[in-house]
């Protein structure tokens, strides 16, 4: 075994001498041994000029950065929109109207006295479906009431109907009893062809039936689908006894005041109230304006203006001759929006060449607002009581006279003070 280096020999030696004189010091102390006191700490002496310890100071609070100047607001400015959730100072105007009631600007032809196809599923997977359409909105008598019926798949193709059924009644009436009207496919009467499996639904109405019917009419298509049950599509049509006024097909045109003014001759059979509607149309059936007016008028011959504003046909730049389109006539009901169609006339004259700037370009200037006196002696306040801050009030038996109007001064009263 080799001997450790000679370092560690003179290390261990003393370790063990160290420990032992610790020994010999616990041994010889006893508990009545005398401890040493501990030597004196020395007092630092602190400079007579130190001031006293200065109390903790509060972080000053941070200082918001100025706001940085906001601009002016610019001529575009007042045009931009206000932050969300904030109100603008002043609303904006509204825009300048430039067209009188009577007229207004067309985008598209649009055909009075029509509507849509009415649409239901016949089956949950729906891949057929049972539709409806009145063949003629507006049916004026004596004219059919006639519908088309048909149940398609889902690639639109006609399906065979299963005992098809159609009824109507006033929709205004319930009391009135459901009328039944025959349905066929045959290409007779209303049926335009047999055998397409749009099967049509027609009636020419008695006398009686007929005036069980006029008014809007509710129609109910049914049919019986095996496997599914009974489906039923309802609609709306109106049938009318029609204005009792017809045009006679006699126009003349002008231009007049800055505009085209379009003049029907018309044949009134019972005097009342009158809207005259049509549209206007480029030679190439550009869409121009749409116009009406409403008169009253008498029995006999009469005539109905219609007043195109210059400014829609000198702006749109489209030259005559112009086309006059879709014109009905209908009889307004008095304090009703209800009224009475006639048929719709899809062509009824065409103007002269016009030139587009021969119209004016000036904007409409609607006329000053009048406001009638209303008086106790207007018409409409005859056999009116008058209003009660001005009727005459008599005082009732007993009550104390009313103070006079200009009492004498009272002298003050003597408390004895």
């Amino acid at each position: 075994m080799t001997p450790p280096p000679k370092r560690w020999r003179q290390a261990g030696a003393g370790l063990l001498l160290g420990a032992v004189a610790v020994l010999v010091w616990f041994a010889l102390s006893g508990p009545d041994a005398p401890v040493p006191a501990p030597l004196p700490r020395p007092i630092a002496q602190a400079p007579a000029s130190t001031p006293p310890p200065l109390p903790a100071r509060a972080r000053p609070p941070a200082v918001a950065a100025p706001p940085e100047p906001v601009a002016a607001p610019g001529p575009s400015s007042a045009l931009e929109s206000p932050p969300p959730g904030t109100t603008p100072e002043r609303p904006p105007e509204a825009p300048p109207i430039e067209l009188p009631p009577t007229t207004q600007v067309l985008a598209e032809e649009f055909y009075p006295g029509t509507t849509d196809w009415e649409d239901i599923p016949v089956d949950e997977s729906h891949q057929h479906h049972l539709r409806i359409l009145p063949k003629r909105y507006n049916v004026v008598a004596p004219r059919p009431i006639a519908l088309w019926l048909e149940m398609t798949d889902a690639q639109g193709r006609r399906q065979p109907l299963p005992s098809p059924r159609v009824r109507a009644r006033s929709l205004d009436d319930e009391a009135r009893p459901w009328i039944d009207l025959p349905v066929s496919d045959d290409g007779t009467g209303e049926d335009e062809r047999a055998g397409d499996l749009r099967y049509t639904a027609q009636l020419r109405p008695t006398r009686e039936q007929r005036k069980l019917l006029l008014g809007r009419l509710l129609v109910e298509g049914t049919v019986d689908v095996p496997g599914v049950g009974t489906r039923t599509i309802p609609s709306v049509l109106i049938y009318t006894q029609g204005p009792r006024a017809t045009l006679t097909g006699r126009w003349t045109d002008s231009l007049r005041d800055g505009g085209l003014a379009l003049e029907a001759e018309l044949r009134v059979d019972e005097p009342g109230l009158f809207t005259l509607m049509a549209q206007i149309f480029g030679p190439r059936l550009e869409p121009l304006a749409w116009v009406k007016q409403t008169a009253r008028l008498g029995a006999g011959r009469q005539t109905m203006t219609l007043e195109v504003f210059g400014k829609v046909l000198h702006d749109l730049g489209v030259d005559g001759p112009y086309r006059v389109r879709q014109v009905l006539l209908t009889r307004d009901q008095e304090n009703s929006s209800d009224y009475e169609p006639g048929e719709t006339i899809e062509e009824a004259h065409q103007t002269k060449p016009y030139a587009a700037r021969a119209f004016s370009p000036e904007a409409y200037v609607p006329p000053p607002r009048t406001l009638e006196d209303v008086t106790a002696e207007h018409p409409s306040q005859r056999d009116k009581p008058p209003p009660e801050r001005t009727r005459d009030m008599e005082p009732a038996e007993g009550d104390p006279p009313p103070p006079p109007e200009n009492p004498p001064p009272q002298q003050a009263t003597d408390l004895g003070r």
